[in-house]
C-alpha cells in the first residue's frame, strides 16, 4: 500500500460537495419555511375571505329581519289605530245613543208626571216627595223606549 503525500483531486472536491449539499439543504429549508408561510398566507385569506362572506350574510339577514319586524310593527300600529279609531267611534255612538235615550226618557217623564198645584207652591214636602216617587215608580215600569 502505497502513501500518497499529496492531495488528491477527489478530497478537494469532497469537502466542496459537502458545501454544495449544505447550501443545497439550507436553499430547501429556506425554501420549504416559504413554501409554508405562502400556504399559512393562503389559507388566512381564504378563511377571512368566508368569514366575511359569513358576516355580509349574516348582516345582510339582519337587515332584512328588521325590515320585515319593522314592517310588521308598522302594521301592528296602523292596526291599532284603526282598531282604537273604530271603538272610539263605537264608544261615541254608544254615549250618544244613551244620551239620546236620556233625552227621550226625561221629555216622556217631563209629560208623564205634572206634579200638583200644591206641589209646585212647596215641593219639600213629604207628600210631595212620596207623590213623586210613587208617579216614578209607576213610570218606569210602564215606560218603553222606542
Amino acid at each position: 500500500m502505497q502513501r500518497r503525500s499529496f492531495q488528491t483531486e477527489d478530497e478537494g472536491t469532497f469537502l466542496l460537495d459537502i458545501l454544495k449539499i449544505a447550501v443545497g439543504v439550507f436553499i430547501g429549508g429556506l425554501a420549504a419555511a416559504f413554501t409554508y408561510e405562502a400556504i399559512l398566507a393562503y389559507r388566512t385569506e381564504a378563511a377571512l375571505r368566508k368569514i366575511q362572506e359569513n358576516v355580509k350574510a349574516e348582516t345582510d339577514r339582519i337587515k332584512r329581519d328588521f325590515a320585515a319586524n319593522q314592517q310588521a310593527d308598522s302594521d301592528a300600529r296602523y292596526a291599532a289605530a284603526r282598531d282604537a279609531d273604530q271603538l272610539r267611534s263605537a264608544m261615541a255612538l254608544a254615549q250618544r245613543l244613551e244620551t239620546e235615550r236620556q233625552q227621550r226618557k226625561d221629555t216622556a217623564w217631563s209629560h208623564f208626571f205634572q206634579p200638583s198645584p200644591g206641589c209646585k207652591a212647596d215641593p219639600g214636602t213629604t207628600a210631595c216627595a212620596n207623590e213623586h216617587m210613587v208617579a216614578r215608580k209607576r213610570f218606569d215600569s210602564q215606560y218603553v223606549d222606542r
